[in-house]
């Protein structure tokens, strides 16, 4: 067998159109994300990974023998993020990458996978040139009995200095919590994560609440897990009623599914929202909604017909499962997961007027009608219809991004000594989220990927979920 880090390389390096010397991307209209202004006739210089110089194209001089690459009338912004990806077990890296890198997304947040797996891939990544940044999450910790088949079961509290000392000399740059851990677990790792200088981050266990993980120094939420429960009375005493009735089976999906669940949200109090959403202002809470993700459980219908271009860029057998789960799935169940998707929808915006920390993501591992890549730009177009101005979805995705993995030091995304990390529009996104799509041209850590290197790209990651026989 090829080592996993050769095996990749080989892979991907295909889809590099130019790579060294000096890149100009010349005459561009340059989007300074921080604010919406535009800057037009813009010219950035490149060297290795990192922006040289961004100037007037009347100031610049561009360098005898560089790439360049006219911008005239097209738009530049740093590019996109997808916060919340499950892409380095059952050999996904093999189409994730690809596809994430031809629909734009040059950074991803791994929110866990097999132990083992990460281990393997992260050397592995490192050689890579054409793989997006990848912020690394721990494998989930969960209970006795884990509610997934990659996390590691926390059985006692004091397990956890151990654990956590494991993941930090591992290499990850986050823990990641789930459903079933008990308030002891979780409070302990809270505690050996601040002890590591690890972020914490992930579901709130379903035997607490929010504002308790807040309190306890919890970095992010993923899937606002139990926010609006939390913004309805009676709902989340009722969750943590249906956890201790039975602990080893609560599972948050599950339980977002209850059409008991679904007659408490009738209930739902934005009021009640506005100290929790302040509190996570206050205290730097980030929040991965991933409302695609969501969206594709609950309303498969029509994630289906919406994404049914993209069938190709997923696996036969994760294909067939999701056609499978949309005939069997139980309508009233359907009914109880869409309302409490219509009210995270409904949250977004509250959320976004009390400066609560927002980054996009999807989920893309093996979720219903969840697409590596082109699901970044889904998610996007849900913060609008949640009542976003499209500049703030594009913060979200680009800006955000940036700012939580301690890059953009700066002020500006696009600045000199930033990594060169960038996507050329053919139209301004600002005007129309659906303008996101339409792309030129990616820039990765300095290279340079044109149209045509990107449609291979496209094309590779296809050929690569053809041939990736695994589902869950």
């Amino acid at each position: 067998m090829r080592p996993a880090a050769l095996t990749l390389a080989a892979f991907l390096a295909a889809g590099v159109a130019h790579g060294a010397g000096t890149l100009a991307v010349t005459n561009v209209t340059l989007i300074d994300v921080e604010d919406g202004r535009s800057r037009p006739a813009q010219t950035v210089l490149i060297e290795g990974d990192r922006i040289l110089e961004v100037a007037e194209s009347s100031q610049v001089t561009v360098p005898r023998g560089a790439t360049v690459v006219d911008g005239t009338g097209r738009f530049l912004l740093p590019g996109f993020w997808d916060m919340h990806v499950h892409s380095h077990r059952q050999h996904r890296w093999t189409y994730h990458y690809p596809l994430f890198v031809a629909h734009g997304v040059t950074g991803v947040r791994d929110a866990g996978t097999h132990l083992a797996s990460a281990l393997e891939l992260m050397p592995a990544h490192a050689l890579t040139a054409t793989a997006p940044t990848v912020i690394w999450g721990s494998p989930p910790l969960d209970g006795p009995t884990p509610v997934l088949s990659f996390a590691l079961a926390l059985e006692t509290a004091a397990a956890a200095d151990g654990i956590v000392r494991l993941l930090q000399g591992s290499g990850f740059d986050f823990v990641k919590t789930y459903d079933r851990l008990s308030r002891d677990s979780y409070h302990a790792l809270a505690s050996a994560a601040d002890r590591a200088g690890l972020r914490i981050e992930g579901h709130v266990p379903l035997a607490m609440s929010p504002a308790e993980v807040v309190a306890a120094g919890h970095d992010l939420i993923d899937h606002l897990t139990l926010v609006v429960e939390s913004c309805t009375p009676g709902a989340l005493k009722h969750v943590h009623e249906m956890v201790a009735a039975e602990p080893a089976a609560a599972d948050s999906m599950e339980i977002l599914m209850d059409p008991s669940l679904e007659r408490l949200l009738e209930g739902y109090d934005a009021n009640a929202c506005r100290s929790l959403f302040e509190l996570f202002a206050e205290r730097d809470v980030w929040q991965v909604p991933t409302l695609v993700q969501l969206r594709g459980f609950v309303l498969p219908e029509q994630a289906r017909r919406m994404t049914a271009a993209r069938a190709k860029e997923t696996t036969p057998a994760l294909l067939a499962d999701w056609e499978t789960a949309a005939a069997d799935s139980d309508k009233a169940r359907l009914a109880a997961g869409a309302a409490v998707y219509r009210r995270q929808l409904a949250a977004l915006r509250s959320m976004q007027n009390a400066g609560v920390r927002l980054l996009v993501g999807t989920d893309a591992s093996s979720e219903p009608w969840v697409f590596a890549g082109s699901s970044v730009h889904d998610e996007m177009a849900l913060f609008v219809e949640a009542g976003l101005r499209p500049l703030e979805a594009l913060q979200a995705a680009t800006l955000a991004p940036l700012q939580y993995a301690g890059r953009a030091r700066s002020g500006r995304a696009i600045a000199s000594g930033e990594i060169a990390d960038l996507v050329l529009l053919d139209a301004d996104p600002r005007i129309d989220i659906d303008n996101t799509r339409k792309i030129r041209a990616v820039v990765l850590r300095g290279r340079l990927l044109d149209r045509d290197a990107l449609d291979a790209l496209l094309d590779q990651g296809r050929v690569a979920a053809s041939q990736n026989g695994s589902s869950r």
